[in-house]
């Protein structure tokens, strides 16, 4: 890994802003940042390559430990800090990493063979096993990152630092980033979207604004406005939460770059969003990827908006992206699953320790699960995921445009059960049941099949997607009142 890592951005003054804390209001220069890395780092030495487990919240503290870990050359796990303590016991007991970093006010209970050591934030604890490298890690791992944000899966992504650093520059491309960009994070830095963010301003030469603020409070918009971010994205989710709060009424003018990311924005609002940043002078970046390929495959650029506005664009520059369909590669608009390559795919997935050691095992080639075509101009349109089509009296339905037909009535989260479809809604009302009757009679089905659940919040994991197994694994769920 080239010296500094992602701040080896030879351009920068030191001088230059890196990254406004919103938690505290404070900015931290270039300069005062690979200080603090360089100084956190200091404290990682091991015989050779080790693994950590980072459980970080939106803050400084967290984020300079992070870097720090793929400063000093190590692997370094990124995982929910809220994650349920029984599941991060197994997930420490089945990696058994080096060394553990979390803040003091959610460190894992203390495992037999670990011990405190110093670190240089007070907020956080750094926990260092009494007999380290128990097992070998390959030479280009750098990161891991859990499929799951919520559930402790021990399935984790393999990145190496070729992942990060291409896929942070295919990013910076089709964003058009400059040191004059500014980002305000909406997600958390443990999982893909937010890790890729801090990648692309740091690697650019522009800065961030983080906090552990909610998306819905005063003091996280106020936090964007005090660091005058121009630039903001996220998750379907974040559309809706937005579209609720309103934009215009927060008062933040200069937020005029907008990512969307993480499976399909409904198309009310891909045209709403489209014409209020247009009115502002912004634009709206439509892009699609998946944790197995660093971040993102693939964006559509907003001049293609809105009349393009279901499509995910293009491959991203350096990645190529086809449809296949039994081996076989289909013709323009005909439906079978999304394979890539690219330098930012993954090496492959991590069940057990042992697995720290494997190579390249994809030779940068992934077949994406998703379902979907490309048009005669080359866009690539997704119909949804192999997992998320359904037989419904013998027709074949996808759970994920039920979803976004129903999506201007209310917001919706719809799974399979039996013999029909059941759709959980918050705050469900006349106007979603006669969407619902609609959507039966425009997919010629019995409106039988169809069942409406109020809920009071759907559940979400930690980055922001729907969390489909909590509805369907009879987890008790709250009613809608």
């Amino acid at each position: 890994m080239p010296d500094a890592g992602f701040l080896k951005n030879s351009g920068c003054s030191p001088d230059a802003p890196a990254v406004f804390d919103g938690n505290n209001g404070e900015w931290i220069t270039r300069g005062q940042l690979l200080c603090r890395v360089t100084e956190f780092a200091a404290r990682l030495q091991f015989r050779r390559k080790a693994l950590g487990f980072l459980f970080p919240f939106n803050d400084c503290e967290g984020l300079i430990a992070y870097l720090a870990a793929i400063e000093a050359g190590h692997a370094v796990a990124m995982l929910n800090p809220e994650l349920d303590p029984v599941l991060s016991g197994k997930l420490i007991a089945l990696f058994q990493p080096d060394f553990i970093i979390a803040p003091r006010s959610h460190t894992p209970e203390p495992t037999a063979g670990y011990r405190e050591i110093e670190t240089p934030h007070r907020g956080q604890a750094l926990l260092r096993v009494d007999a380290p490298n128990r097992y070998d890690i390959h030479p280009d791992l750098s990161l891991l990152i859990s499929t799951s944000g919520s559930t402790g899966s021990p399935k984790l992504v393999r990145l190496s630092w070729r992942n990060l650093e291409s896929n942070a520059w295919q990013i910076i491309q089709a964003l058009r980033h400059t040191e004059r960009d500014r980002t305000m994070i909406t997600a958390p830095i443990f999982n893909g979207y937010g890790q890729s963010v801090v990648h692309t301003m740091l690697l650019s030469g522009g800065s961030l604004a983080l906090t552990r603020a909610r998306l819905v409070s005063r003091e996280f918009w106020d936090t964007a406005r005090e660091a005058e971010c121009d630039a903001i994205g996220g998750t379907p989710f974040f559309y809706q939460t937005l579209d609720r709060l309103d934009l215009d009424s927060l008062n933040v003018p200069l937020l005029k770059k907008f990512v969307q990311i993480g499976g399909r924005l409904p198309g009310h609002l891909v045209q709403k969003f489209h014409a209020n940043l247009q009115a502002r002078g912004g634009e709206l970046h439509l892009m699609y990827g998946q944790a197995e390929a660093t971040a993102r495959i693939s964006g559509l650029p907003p001049e293609l908006l809105p009349e393009d506005g279901r499509s995910v664009g293009f491959a991203l520059r350096g990645g190529q992206l086809w449809v296949e369909n039994d081996g076989r590669e289909c013709i323009d608009g005909e439906e079978g699953e999304f394979v890539y390559r690219g330098p930012n795919v993954m090496m492959g997935y991590a069940h057990r320790a042992e697995d720290l050691g494997n190579g390249d095992e994809l030779g940068g080639r992934v077949a994406t699960g998703d379902l979907g075509y490309r048009d005669s101009r080359g866009l690539f349109y997704i119909t949804g995921r192999q997992s998320r089509f359904v037989k419904l009296y013998g027709w074949r339905v996808s759970l994920d445009e039920v979803e976004e037909m129903l999506s201007h009535a209310a917001t919706v989260a719809a799974i399979s059960e039996e013999d029909r479809l059941v759709i959980y809604a918050e705050r469900p009302g006349a106007t979603l049941s006669d969407a619902v009757d609609r959507l039966a009679d425009r997919l010629n089905l019995h409106r039988a099949g169809f069942e409406i659940r109020g809920i009071e919040t759907i559940p979400r994991l930690a980055n922001g997607k729907v969390d489909y197994r909590s509805l369907t694994r009879g987890v008790p769920l709250p009613s809608a009142r």
